[in-house]
């Protein structure tokens, strides 16, 4: 009988085992890099976009406190700062106050700068290079996208004009903005550059040059990592 309950809880928690949730936490952040920009720039309802941006933000932030939490008092902490910023970022949407959209912000980037602090820790550990291993790097390279664009919209709100835009400057308010600073994020980690979008005041630039650096070190970094494990691993088994 204890052996059949073990093997039906083992059933229902398989679904949630470390790789699942590390694989959907990286269909989340691909879903926001990838397919939520596009998606918000054919919907003409702001409140739509609102509550996409919401959706996407919320299950990034809950999957990365499964995915990335193993410490009671960690998961206690951070589920604390993730329940505020969520229940901030609903406030704003159903009472459109403008104040809290600075904190709504500020807890998503504190949350979003730990998942990529432990997930940067998972990563570079001693052991063997797994597939979790691998999706842990994938999802800091993305978190680390995240906490650069939420840092480009805490200067937006705090300095108005601090960045130049080719077409008409979006308002702060602009559900849009959001997405369109993570465009911003990703074109800068990987230095391509475009022009469409420029860091004018010294804030922004200075933010925007530390992601630049970033986005050179961190895959160099990582590959020698990668590459020292593995040997490491490979000569502990032939002994």
């Amino acid at each position: 009988m204890g052996t059949q309950k073990e093997s039906i809880f083992g059933s229902l928690t398989e679904p949630w085992s470390e790789e699942r949730k590390l694989t959907w936490l990286v269909i989340a952040l691909t879903f926001h890099t990838v397919v939520g920009y596009p998606l918000v720039s054919v919907i003409g309802s702001s409140v739509a976009i609102q509550l996409i941006n919401n959706l996407v933000q919320f299950a990034v932030l809950l999957l990365g406190l499964y995915a990335f939490t193993r410490n009671n008092i960690t998961r206690i902490v951070l589920g604390g700062i993730i329940l505020i910023a969520i229940s901030v970022r609903t406030a704003r949407f159903v009472f459109g106050a403008h104040w809290l959209l600075g904190w709504g912000i500020l807890l998503s980037l504190v949350a979003t700068i730990a998942f990529v602090s432990i997930a940067m820790k998972y990563v570079y550990k001693e052991g063997p290079v797994t597939s979790q291993r691998i999706q842990a790097a994938v999802a800091a390279y993305l978190l680390i996208v995240l906490a650069f664009a939420l840092g480009y919209m805490l200067i937006s709100y705090f300095i108005p004009g601090a960045f130049g835009f080719a077409d008409k400057a979006p308002n702060i308010d602009d559900p849009r903005l959001e997405y369109i600073l993570h465009y911003f994020s990703i074109s800068t980690i990987t230095t391509l550059g475009y022009g469409d979008i420029v860091p004018v005041h010294p804030f922004a630039r200075t933010l925007a040059t530390v992601e630049a650096l970033v986005g050179q070190l961190f895959p160099a970094i990582l590959l020698a990592r990668l590459v020292s494990l593995s040997v490491v691993d490979r000569e502990r088994t032939h002994k």
